[in-house]
């Protein structure tokens, strides 16, 4: 009887013990699994939506005409200066709040500004819309994660283009204007670089800012070397709220 009594003891016990490794990794996995997908913090704050807010970018557009040689009278360089203002806020087609962004364009930093277009952005609780000349991207989606996969084309007929985070919460520094964010991420639009074409582009997002660069690159190459299209790059040179 004792023995039996020991033996169901020693039975219940290992069960007892199996039965918290299993608890335990379960609740483990469970946590590894549920923090992979929490929203990084101030994610909607990477899309400022207050009537207001601005930002200058001086701008550096490259642009190379067909010419096989390459040469210096077949690349012609633009330097200007756009600036984005968030001038009202509206409901939008869909029922949504939306933000109506003004762009205007100067020639440089004397000179006077003038409106060139009108974009909007919408945020949503998975994504970050942007009217652009009357093409809507999908510039951002929540939530932000490492593996997380996007078509940023999906509400227009340019092509599917898959989007990815190539870094979020991260510091960054712009060396040459001393200005610091805390908390930028990175979003890699499309990257197909090969020895007839180029084609890159990336945006750049800083909270409470929203982008503080962006580059496009749609070149294409004979023989290994540029020959034609386009190379423009933004990079924030200033902003803030009226």
């Amino acid at each position: 009887m004792l023995k039996q009594i020991i033996a169901n003891n020693k039975k219940s016990g290992q069960f007892c013990l199996l039965f918290f490794l299993c608890l335990l990794f379960t609740v483990l996995f469970s946590c590894k699994k549920k923090d992979s997908y929490i929203l990084a913090p101030a994610s909607y704050d990477y899309v400022p939506t207050l009537t207001g807010h601005w930002v200058i970018y001086d701008v550096d557009s490259i642009s190379h005409l067909d010419n096989d040689g390459n040469t210096d009278d077949s690349i012609h360089y633009f330097h200007f200066q756009i600036k984005e203002f968030i001038s009202s806020t509206f409901i939008d087609g869909e029922g949504r709040p939306a933000q109506r962004i003004e762009r205007s364009h100067r020639d440089n930093d004397s000179a006077a500004w003038y409106i060139t277009n009108v974009w909007t952005s919408t945020v949503t609780s998975n994504r970050v819309e942007r009217d652009e000349e009357n093409i809507r991207y999908i510039i951002l989606a929540f939530p932000i994660t490492s593996d997380i996969t996007w078509n940023g084309n999906a509400f227009n007929q340019l092509g599917e283009e898959d989007y990815t985070y190539e870094y979020f919460n991260q510091p960054f520094t712009f060396d040459s204007l001393g200005l610091s964010f805390d908390s930028t991420l990175s979003v890699l639009q499309i990257d197909n670089d090969n020895f007839v074409e180029r084609i890159y582009g990336e945006e750049q997002y800083a909270v409470h800012v929203g982008r503080i660069s962006k580059t496009y690159q749609n070149l294409l190459k004979y023989g290994g070397q540029v020959v034609s299209g386009l190379d423009y790059h933004e990079t924030v040179n200033s902003y803030g709220n009226n």
